[in-house]
């Protein structure tokens, strides 16, 4: 089991201490050692910061991610789910996407566009390009589209790295399972066992990456940054599964506090890793929460929204 840190301690201390003054009876009943409080099941609607004054965009606040989308732990208090959709949702609800432009990523690019105007946003968008099955499909964030770009938005709170390949972790009796090298396994025909199931990951990754598909790789480049490389195929492709590599860029939100992203870190090697053998320069960039919520420091109908995050998380506007 992974050990505790400081970070996790600090964060969690915030959450029961924002619990205690704002969801008395609300919770689930569990211990209050090494956990974050949870929102018992009928509360877990009120994980998500909305205007206290407002009950219509507080509303729609609410509905941008239905109900069977939400995360299995949305009703945590350290949901990254939650505090996605208060950010983003009320950049949707009060029509403030003007907020996001000019906003710069961390190598100086703009993080989401330079011009607001004829940009929408989705939740949870669901890709349906890449060959993936109903229950394993791609499922994106945040998506910022305009009629010719695509932005897909990776959030991250207290995780302490980015999604990996799950097939090296199968039993070895599964049929799916993978040693974690890109080569011929076992009686299957193709190099990594997605290919051969009809997923197209590797007939678009060397557009992107530097990694040929028609030779081995040991290990395989694409397991460790396999959500970091999959967000960066949704930002390449249009919409009917054709390469494009300036159609967009996949951008990450992360909590500059979390020793996980800074030097050193597991997020942080893996985020390298993409970042190295990425062919296209910006294809993948990232901010901070803390930078990301300067943009509506200054905002009268948001002060609700930076001073719930600062309160209830401890992310400061940078």
């Amino acid at each position: 089991m992974k050990s505790d840190t400081g970070y996790e301690e600090n964060v969690r201390r915030l959450l029961w201490y924002w619990a205690d003054r704002h969801h008395q009876g609300e919770l689930d009943g569990g211990k209050r050692e090494q956990r974050p409080p949870v929102l018992a099941g009928k509360f877990r609607e009120k994980n998500v910061l909305v205007p206290p004054y407002n009950e219509s965009k507080a509303r729609d606040i609410r509905n941008v991610i239905p109900f069977d989308q939400r995360h299995q732990w949305f009703g945590s208090l350290k949901s990254s789910q939650a505090l996605t959709q208060s950010v983003f949702g009320a950049l949707h609800a009060f029509g403030r996407l003007d907020l996001l432009q000019d906003v710069r990523a961390e190598c100086g690019r703009p993080a989401f566009f330079n011009n607001h105007l004829g940009w929408t946003l989705d939740f949870e968008h669901e890709v349906r390009c890449l060959g993936e099955k109903p229950r394993g499909r791609t499922s994106v964030d945040v998506l910022l589209s305009s009629s010719e770009e695509r932005i897909a938005i990776e959030c991250k709170f207290t995780e302490d790295k980015f999604g990996c390949c799950s097939r090296p972790g199968l039993s070895t009796d599964n049929t799916d399972y993978c040693n974690g090298k890109y080569q011929v396994q076992r009686q299957r025909h193709s190099r990594c066992t997605l290919t051969e199931i009809g997923i197209r990951y590797w007939e678009h990754l060397p557009h992107l990456f530097d990694w040929p598909a028609d030779r081995d790789h040991v290990p395989c480049p694409f397991k460790d940054v396999y959500q970091l490389a999959r967000n960066a195929l949704v930002a390449a492709l249009t919409p009917d599964g054709k390469p494009n590599r300036t159609v967009g860029h996949a951008l990450v939100v992360y909590d500059a506090r979390n020793p996980e992203f800074q030097s050193g870190g597991e997020a942080e090697r893996q985020w390298n890793q993409a970042v190295a053998t990425c062919r296209m320069p910006g294809l993948l960039r990232r901010i901070s929460w803390q930078r990301l919520m300067t943009t509506s420091a200054c905002v009268p109908e948001l002060k609700y929204l930076v001073d719930g995050v600062r309160e209830k998380y401890g992310i400061e506007p940078d």
